[in-house]
């Protein structure tokens, strides 16, 4: 506790913010102002982050939260039952904590406060203490995480609620994204969007499906799937139309499909030809019809996604070769079909192929991805993903398939995928040079 004590001190003696009155009104109007998380300057391949979260209850005394988890995605482990948790500044509403982080991350982070009875210690010894149960308690009281209210830049979407962003001081700039974060690009209006209703009789569901454009006639079409994440609110759609008028990437067309729940998406992007089948013959010439009513066409097909997305783009591409030659593929789950390897990261091997994985097929030529042209990355907070991703690319790339392949500063992380889905427009559909 005494090394905590003095590290927040020096924090907040570097920013300009004194350590007595800590928990004041005027303590955190200082914070206010400075915005969080707060960093150390050492210049290193490191930087110590100071996070503070204040409790709307008050101190120990007036408060219920027993404990504020810190969740850093891919950063802090949420699959352990001695998590990484703030710290109460005893006699104030002050929680705090101190990680060292590398300098060129990004990625989000949110608290969690949790009350006695749902201390990790007290759900394990109630229970059977297993990997199950610890994933079952994480679940639960992950619905209960807040972002940062004194973080200045806007919320992220995450996969259990709002989070806030982490931009370590040199991770690379994100082109249109820190136009978006700075406020200098407004929200694409809704009417801007034609809504398709497809109702899938094969797939026996139905889905909305949005469908944006930055061209006004023939031009790529972009699938994006997890369409329901990719919308106006999340920003998207204006750095799209942004690196566009700016001719970073070409015009084009996007069509997000949505994610009906969890159960479906499960069924869905887990390599399902039937899924592919339904988009190719039956959604798309529903979309082909639509653009023409206006003139506009399909010159090419690019599909994007993350995580499942990532894996079911390029399980598309390869089935669907005739349809689909350009793939984003991030943080892809190669795992599949080994769920095993998704629920414990420390089980990847080195050099990871699944059995009936894609990964197995393409190296054993039941499918051809000679005629792909690929971007694909992971986050080295990723841990087994990252071996799995890698071992996905070596086999990309030894049956003659282009393939770019990065290793960011990130995580299994929407702040990441973001970025990812811009630098593989970048390399796929590069605005065509001025004459």
């Amino acid at each position: 506790m005494l090394a905590d004590m003095i590290e927040i001190r020096s924090l907040l003696q570097s920013r300009g913010v004194a350590y007595d009155g800590i928990g004041t009104a005027e303590w955190w109007e200082k914070i206010a102002n400075l915005g969080t998380p707060l960093f150390l300057e050492d210049g290193g391949l490191t930087r110590k982050v100071l996070f503070l979260w204040r409790d709307p209850q008050g101190d120990e005394i007036a408060s219920t939260a027993a404990s504020v988890l810190l969740d850093v995605n891919s950063i802090t482990d949420h699959h352990s039952w001695t998590p990484v948790c703030l710290q109460r500044h005893s006699g104030t509403d002050v929680w705090f904590g101190v990680l060292e982080v590398h300098s060129q991350w990004r990625g989000s982070y949110s608290f969690i406060p949790i009350e006695r009875h749902q201390l990790p210690d007290v759900v394990r010894d109630r229970g059977d203490g297993s990997l199950i149960a610890q994933r079952s308690w994480w679940i639960d009281v992950a619905k209960q995480q807040t972002f940062d209210p004194f973080n200045r830049l806007p919320h992220v979407k995450s996969g259990w609620g709002l989070s806030s962003p982490l931009h370590m001081p040199n991770a690379p700039l994100e082109l249109g994204w820190q136009e978006w974060e700075q406020g200098s690009l407004s929200m694409v209006n809704k009417d801007r969007l034609s809504v398709i209703d497809w109702d899938s009789s094969d797939l026996t569901n139905r889905r909305s499906c949005w469908l944006f454009s930055t061209s006004i006639g023939h031009a790529p079409l972009v699938i994006l799937l997890d369409g329901e994440n990719w919308g106006e609110a999340s920003g998207t759609l204006s750095v799209l139309q942004y690196l566009t008028d700016i001719r970073q990437i070409a015009p084009a067309h996007y069509l997000l499909i949505a994610s009906i729940d969890s159960k479906t998406r499960w069924q869905e992007l887990g390599c399902s030809h039937l899924f592919w089948s339904a988009v190719v013959f039956d959604l798309l010439p529903k979309v082909s019809a639509l653009m023409e009513v206006d003139g506009r066409g399909i010159s090419d097909r690019l599909v994007a996604g993350q995580s499942l997305g990532g894996l079911s783009s390029l399980y598309a591409s390869a089935y669907f070769p005739m349809f689909f030659s350009k793939v984003i593929s991030l943080s892809g789950s190669f795992w599949w079909p080994n769920k095993a390897l998704m629920l414990d990261a420390a089980a990847v091997p080195f050099n990871p192929v699944p059995a009936n994985s894609i990964t197995e097929q393409i190296l054993q030529d039941k499918v051809d991805v000679s005629h792909l042209k690929i971007y694909q990355n992971v986050g080295s907070g990723e841990r087994g993903m990252c071996h799995l991703n890698n071992a996905t690319y070596q086999a990309i790339h030894q049956k003659g398939g282009n393939v770019k392949f990065e290793l960011v500063h990130g995580g299994h992380d929407w702040l990441s995928w973001r970025s990812g889905l811009i630098k593989g427009l970048l390399f796929l559909m590069p605005a065509p040079l001025q004459h």
